[in-house]
């Protein structure tokens, strides 16, 4: 039983769209636990080597852009709802990966740019990688809010009645939402 689990797990893994959805959550939770790793490893450890896996754990979680992406070209549309919505989505998705690029080579350079004995150099790249860090972890976070509203709007937070649009003449808000009296 377990064996045959694990061939089918083993067998998803040429599969594009398992592996865009399983390397996606790097794009947040890897980012953001990469920048405190990092923040932590620089101002409270002073460990070189914490240093170098924050940095390696920032560098392929920004990289994982590039089979994400790739997977997500591959996969197609992902649902038959409302292609537009999706297509947006995508060159959302696109337009924005330069950040992930951006934060990777930042990590790398970090690599031979920061430790001991680095000066002003070294401390501009370490504030540049928490910067970049959580300034891509909130980018990642919009776009995964971007993603939940686009393939999964049942998941989102109802609204309360009045950030509805005001479209009926009588009662004042929209009809579209459960309980209207419309």
């Amino acid at each position: 039983m377990l064996l045959t689990e694990l061939k089918a797990l083993w067998g998803q893994l040429a599969n594009p769209k398992f592996l865009h959805f399983l390397l996606e959550p790097l794009l947040l939770w890897g980012v953001l636990a990469g920048t405190f790793a990092w923040m932590i490893s620089v101002w409270w450890l002073k460990d070189r080597r914490a240093q170098l896996c924050s940095l390696l754990l920032l560098a392929v979680s920004a990289f994982s852009i590039y089979p994400i992406m790739k997977g997500r070209r591959q996969t197609g549309p992902a649902f038959t709802g409302n292609i537009a919505l999706q297509n947006a989505q995508d060159i959302r998705r696109e337009d924005t990966q330069w950040a992930y690029y951006t934060l990777g080579g930042l990590a790398v350079a970090g690599f031979f740019l920061t430790g001991e004995g680095r000066g002003k150099i070294g401390t501009a790249m370490g504030l540049m990688l928490v910067t970049g860090g959580l300034a891509t972890s909130v980018l990642s976070l919009w776009l995964q809010e971007r993603e939940v509203a686009v393939f999964h709007p049942e998941a989102r937070r109802p609204r309360m009645a009045w950030q509805w649009q005001s479209t009926h003449p009588v009662f004042g808000h929209s009809c579209s939402y459960p309980g209207s009296p419309c």
